[in-house]
């Protein structure tokens, strides 16, 4: 069996409205997944009080935190288990399973009492739904980037371009409830139960999501596959025995977009309060609505990756990412400049990285290891190179004595992508699912 053809000789750049309708109810789990991540960030201090009372304040906020990053150290092995389920018994039983325990954990989270009602049970529950809440997302936007670009192969940039364009909207959407319980309610509220809605919020939207996919179709390419093969291997070791080259070019790739997205969006308001002084609740406010403003761009760089050549694609994000970086963050920390500009200039650079560059995974793997190949470089990737970013970004600055850190280590991790220039990029094309294998 081969899954190497000639390219289509039309390149499509629109998509039919029900394949609209797909994209957008399988992205509600990606809008769902940045929300979350912010809002326990958000919610870090009243959480910090609730579960991990101390008599020093920071103390008690720190272990908050690190309950908060200890879920990522399960994303991979969720990324494992999940795409070797996907590969070996279809993508849409095992990414409807990620959304249903990911609403379920993420409910049951805003429902824990604390520790004033149950002791150190409490701290305790809320890390073990951490780590499941971890477990399923690493299963999450690996299956919906396979998922999408299976339904949609010849327009799968613009597809998955709908999926990261909800996931804007979540950091959009997060960053907006927060504002909004914290203008309406009190300090009291919010330490008593105003910090538990945003977590009821994230649970309901999952178990729509999860009722809207279970009616979805399976994938055409799985399907065609022959299922005698498929089975009779394991695919993880399938993808680094076989696939070594797949393995490294996305990993390369999605290193430099979760580092970029990292420090544009995640990273940039506490860069913005903590290290450049401007008022928190403007910041708040100006990130939702520079990043719902240009989440379409999203669109507009995924479309990218379906008529230009991806090398090209690849090389031309580096040297912008690296380039642009540092007369970005040398305008962020002048006198002169102004909040809404400095949030609208992240707003761009995260669009292009999250619109252009995840679409480059698919054409890595062929279908028999494609969920396991885009959730393992997808998930070490992010964790990897996005989830040191704040922390070596903030060392670099302190160090340097400037507020270039950011900008230091997006260079840095630019200049090393570019090594995967330098490898002979695998090239699987996907078949409509009306063609043979």
């Amino acid at each position: 069996m081969t899954q190497t053809t000639p390219k289509p000789s039309k390149r499509c750049i629109t998509a039919s409205s029900s394949q609209y309708k797909l994209a957008s109810s399988v992205s509600l789990g990606g809008m769902l997944e940045i929300y979350d991540f912010l809002i326990y960030g958000l919610m870090a201090s009243y959480i910090a009080e609730n579960f991990f009372p101390a008599e020093d304040p920071v103390t008690s906020l720190l272990n908050a935190l690190a309950s908060f990053a200890i879920g990522y150290l399960t994303r991979p092995l969720g990324g494992f288990v999940f795409g070797h389920f996907g590969d070996r018994y279809g993508r849409k039983k095992t990414f409807t399973f990620s959304i249903f325990l990911m609403a379920v954990t993420t409910a049951l989270m805003g429902c824990l009492p604390g520790w004033n009602s149950i002791g150190a049970a409490a701290p305790i529950t809320l890390i073990t739904l951490r780590l499941l809440q971890g477990f399923s997302l690493g299963g999450e936007i690996p299956g919906a980037i396979t998922y999408l670009s299976e339904t949609t192969p010849e327009r799968r940039g613009l597809v998955i371009g709908i999926l990261f364009l909800a996931m804007m909207i979540g950091i959009s959407f997060g960053t907006f409830v927060h504002g909004m319980l914290e203008m309406h309610l009190s300090a009291e509220d919010m330490k008593d139960w105003g910090w538990r809605v945003p977590f009821w919020i994230g649970g309901f939207l999952g178990i729509i999501s999860y009722h809207i996919r279970k009616h979805f179709s399976e994938s055409g390419l799985f399907e065609a596959l022959d299922q005698t093969k498929a089975q009779a291997s394991i695919p993880i070791v399938l993808l680094f025995k076989q696939h070594t080259r797949g393995v490294i070019c996305g990993f390369m790739t999605i290193g430099l977009c979760g580092a970029t997205v990292t420090i544009y969006s995640i990273y940039m308001p506490g860069y913005l309060y903590s290290l450049l002084g401007f008022p928190r609740e403007a910041v708040a406010w100006q990130t939702a609505l520079a990043f719902l403003m240009l989440s379409p761009l999203c669109l507009i760089f995924g479309m990218l990756s379906d008529l230009m050549n991806h090398k090209l694609i690849f090389g031309i994000m580096a040297v912008v990412i690296a380039t642009v970086s540092w007369p970005a963050f040398h305008y962020f920390s002048s006198p002169a400049a102004e909040l809404n500009k400095i949030l609208l200039i992240c707003g761009l650079l995260a669009a292009a990285a999250s619109g252009a560059l995840p679409p480059l995974l698919i054409s890595f793997f062929p279908t028999e290891v494609r969920y396991t190949g885009v959730a393992t470089c997808y998930n070490i990737g992010f964790a990897i190179f996005g989830g040191i970013a704040p922390f070596i970004s903030t060392l670099m600055a302190k160090y340097s004595n400037n507020t270039s850190g950011p900008a230091i280590y997006l260079s840095l991790i630019a200049a090393v992508s570019l090594i995967a220039l330098f490898i002979n990029w695998p090239n699987v094309h996907l078949k409509r699912d009306s063609e043979t294998f």
